[in-house]
């Protein structure tokens, strides 16, 4: 079998020494190396530990060992500190939305409701070291677990006030009344800015929902009544309308009638009175004529006799004195 050459290279090559072995020499520079990679390791950790950066977000406090160390709230920035003695604790100070899980309060009328509150506040820089070091834990997380308290006994005592039946109706007043006692509670405990409070829902129990429901429907039906009581009283009114327009032209036709026959008769009297005026005022011309003329009687009877003998005589026959009355021979035989 033929030998490769490259195998026989690496078969007689000398054996290694063991490490323990190495030269004094080779040993020191292992050392040395690895104290200067453990040197730089370790400063990289000490000046990492030095520096730290607050956001713009965010203010901060710092401890040494436990006790605080700063008079001010540290601001936004790149900050010294003392490696592994001195803590960082940080804090939102940006405007910030805490949604409270369910609060239950209990109206003036003892009905349960649930209510979801949305509180948006600022953390003031007054406040950071008070709120870090003065109230719990550090941070936003204790904070809110700190504020949800005060602010469902500030909404209990609230609508503790209130009616559950007004509530709708008293929507803004009871918004304006839980903004101004939390906003005061919060700032007089914590210092914290109250921006908003919304109230997101108020949730009643399903009996009270039961009981406005039926009340809806009890008043739909009574405005329904009054509906057909007041189409009722309307058609009723159109009736006495109806009654009263017709008396009241049966009356004044009757007035018309009474005028027209009043008119008539005053027309007819008038009329009388003109033609008996006109027939006296003749008579009386007449008589004036015959006393003027007393030839005109006889002249009057002459052209109306009919050729029979009067059959009585009157007066003495002589001029106007006399008045003859004509009378028929067969009737005055018959009045013999």
């Amino acid at each position: 079998m033929a030998e490769n050459p490259i195998s026989n290279l690496f078969n007689n090559r000398p054996p290694r020494p063991p490490i323990g072995s190495l030269p004094p020499q080779r040993q020191t520079v292992s050392v040395r190396l690895l104290a200067v990679i453990g040197m730089i390791i370790l400063a990289i950790i000490v000046l990492s530990d030095c520096f730290y950066v607050i956001p713009p977000t965010e203010m901060a406090g710092v401890t040494r060992l436990g006790v605080v160390v700063v008079r001010e709230p540290v601001g936004p920035g790149a900050h010294f500190k003392l490696p592994f003695i001195e803590t960082v604790d940080p804090i939102q100070t940006s405007i910030s939305r805490f949604n409270l899980p369910q609060v239950q309060v209990y109206t003036a009328d003892n009905q349960l409701l649930d209510l979801g509150i949305s509180l948006t506040y600022q953390v003031p820089r007054g406040a950071v070291l008070h709120l870090l070091y003065d109230v719990g834990k550090a941070g936003n997380i204790d904070i809110n677990s700190t504020i949800e308290p005060i602010i469902a006994d500030r909404a209990l005592r609230v609508f503790a006030q209130h009616k559950t039946i007004n509530i709708s109706e008293r929507r803004a007043e009871i918004d304006e009344q839980m903004n101004v006692e939390i906003s005061k509670a919060l700032k007089r405990l914590f210092g914290i800015r109250v921006i908003d409070i919304q109230i997101r829902s108020i949730r009643y129990t399903q009996a009270f929902d039961r009981a406005v429901e039926e009340a809806v429907e009890a008043k739909a039906e009574a405005v329904k009544e009054q509906n057909l009581v007041l189409e009722k009283r309307y058609m009723a009114d159109q009736v006495v309308a109806t009654a009263d327009g017709a008396a009241k032209a049966r009356i004044a036709q009757a007035k018309g009638e009474a005028q027209a026959t009043v008119l008539q008769a005053t027309a007819q009297a008038q009329s009388i009175g003109i033609v008996a005026k006109a027939r006296a005022q003749s008579i009386a011309e007449i008589g004036a004529a015959a006393r003027k003329n007393p030839t005109i009687i006889p002249y009057t009877f002459a052209r109306r006799w009919n050729g029979t003998m009067p059959a009585t005589v009157v007066g003495d026959g002589k001029g106007a004195d006399m008045f003859r009355m004509i009378v028929p021979s067969g009737a005055a035989s018959a009045g013999k």
